[in-house]
């Protein structure tokens, strides 16, 4: 169905903080604070406000169980105990935010800490002692328990002081201080000390002998064998550990960790239906992104949703192969503009406005230039690359899990879509800075109105139905695809089903992108 014809609007200036951040900044949202509301500092995480999918509450926690009844109350446990492959952890419950005990019978289970942490293992508490509101306390056995969620304690909006970021071959990430400088690292050359202060990162490879590859603040690189087996790790919210060479992937300043389990917020306030901005602090290397996991999904819409049209069938269930980074946030002007030099933007005057009047192919060159930037700083993995999203990976993190018309559901009368959306019954016929409504189940902002978002994808009239893995586009054809609705858009349009095309070189007021971080062959 063709969308109605574009127009353009006169831009609404509007008093909202930015912190411009050297270095990399994707789709990170702006930094504000109420007046007399303490921040927490560039170097400290603020508040997690989803955790493992699920919204923490401010003033309880909540025990899900496996027979799907949802407990709300308090954790009694002062502390909780988690047997790794690498150590045994005494974690403080003040520290916690979630834990996950899903995968309980293959010995998979995690604890996310307030600042992102992610511990993998074995939890060795029989039962967790909850008093629910009444005051009545239960001792719940652990094999009853699915997830247990944390609520949002006040005093993390302080910040936790966030230390180097280490992130092990299996998966768990955490953060935490070295206790051995400098680093003996032996080379062709002989042994060689790198201070602490010298090194921006550590690349650790398996061989005969392990070779790690360390990059320095200078840009130059020393490659060879730490001539220690064990290094010595204060962690930041947790006990001393001395972690084994081969069992780590790589260490930096601050890395947000590379995990399905948080699939959620990172590092950012959940606002409410008032809130002026969604909080943030300084972005590098992959803040400012979630961890989109693999799954499967249907995509598209049944043929008796409300709003549909024709182009959002025949539902076809597609399966992602493969995690992926994606930015909870469009693009900012600022951020655009840092990376390429220039704000195409129609509507400016607020750097932490989604930037628009971007074609497709000048979003797909900044993909590329953040690329470039981020291997000559050694901050990507190796075969990563920024890239638009696919459609279908734009679906399904919008839908995040959900089948309904929107990520919260099916909300007929849309008397709920101005809490996640902008759109034209409260847009007031002008974008908004980014991060300002509720976010998805999965931590994205915007998915639903504010700009449209450019997808990978060339445009196909129909889906094609059956079930595929990744569902690539078409290999010929003129279009490219674009999706969530705007701000210049009516409610239906903006449904996590709805679908559009533009030409690559079209350049509209209401239409932006935001970036995935992927292998680079999607």
């Amino acid at each position: 169905m063709k969308k109605p014809a574009r127009r353009f609007a006169v831009v609404r200036s509007r008093s909202v903080g930015w912190l411009i951040v050297a270095g990399l900044s994707i789709g990170a949202g702006t930094v504000t604070a109420k007046e007399g509301e303490t921040k927490a500092s560039p170097s400290e995480p603020p508040q997690l406000a989803v955790v493992l999918n699920v919204e923490r509450p401010s003033k309880a926690d909540l025990l899900l169980l496996r027979s799907g009844e949802q407990l709300t109350g308090v954790l009694l446990n002062e502390t909780f105990t988690l047997r790794t492959s690498y150590a045994e952890l005494k974690l403080e419950r003040r520290m916690l935010a979630g834990i996950d005990l899903n995968d309980g019978a293959r010995g998979i289970e995690s604890i996310i800490t307030i600042n992102s942490n992610r511990f993998s293992g074995f939890i060795e508490d029989p039962f967790f002692a909850f008093q629910d509101p009444t005051g009545s306390r239960t001792d719940v056995r652990r094999e009853k328990v699915l997830k247990v969620i944390f609520g949002a304690r006040e005093a993390e909006l302080h910040g936790i002081p966030q230390g180097r970021w280490i992130r092990l071959k299996n998966g768990d990430g955490f953060s935490g201080q070295l206790l051995v400088d400098p680093l003996p690292l032996v080379t062709a050359s002989g042994q060689v000390p790198i201070g602490l202060k010298e090194a921006a990162s550590l690349k650790f490879t398996t061989g005969a002998p392990p070779q790690t590859k360390i990059i320095l603040r200078s840009g130059d690189v020393q490659e060879g064998t730490l001539a220690i087996e064990d290094l010595p790790i204060q962690l930041d919210v947790g006990p001393k550990i001395q972690l084994y060479r081969d069992r780590i992937d790589t260490i930096g300043d601050r890395l947000v960790p590379d995990t399905t389990t948080l699939a959620a917020t990172q590092h950012v306030t959940h606002p409410d239906a008032s809130s002026a901005v969604a909080s943030a602090s300084s972005r590098t290397n992959f803040e400012g992104m979630v961890w989109i996991p693999a799954g499967e999904f249907i995509m598209g819409s049944p043929t008796d949703e409300v709003g549909r049209d024709q182009d959002e069938g025949p539902q076809t269930r597609v399966m992602i192969a493969q995690g992926f980074w994606m930015g909870r946030c469009e693009v900012t002007q600022a951020e655009y503009q840092s990376v390429m030099g220039t704000n195409p933007s129609n509507l400016t005057g607020d750097p932490a406005s989604p930037v628009e009047k971007v074609s497709w192919l000048e979003a797909v060159e900044y993909c590329t230039k953040l690329t470039q930037r981020a291997r000559a700083t050694g901050r990507l993995p190796e075969g990563y690359a920024y890239r638009l999203p696919t459609e279908a990976e734009w679906e399904y993190a919008c839908r995040a899990g959900t089948t309904t018309r929107y990520s919260y559901g099916d909300d007929k009368s849309y008397t709920q879509l101005g809490d996640y959306a902008w759109f034209t019954g409260n847009s007031d016929s002008t974008k908004h800075p980014v991060g300002t409504r509720r976010p998805n189940p999965w931590g994205l902002f915007d998915m639903h109105g504010n700009v449209w978002e450019w997808c990978l994808d060339r445009w196909q009239g129909f889906l094609p139905g059956s079930s595929l893995t990744n569902l690539p586009g078409p290999a010929e054809g003129a279009l490219r695809v674009a999706r969530g609705g705007s701000w210049l858009y009516d409610a239906k349009i903006c449904r996590s089903a709805n679908r559009d095309d533009y030409s690559p070189s079209n350049r509209c007021s209401d239409l932006g992108f935001r970036v995935v971080l992927a292998p680079s062959q999607p």
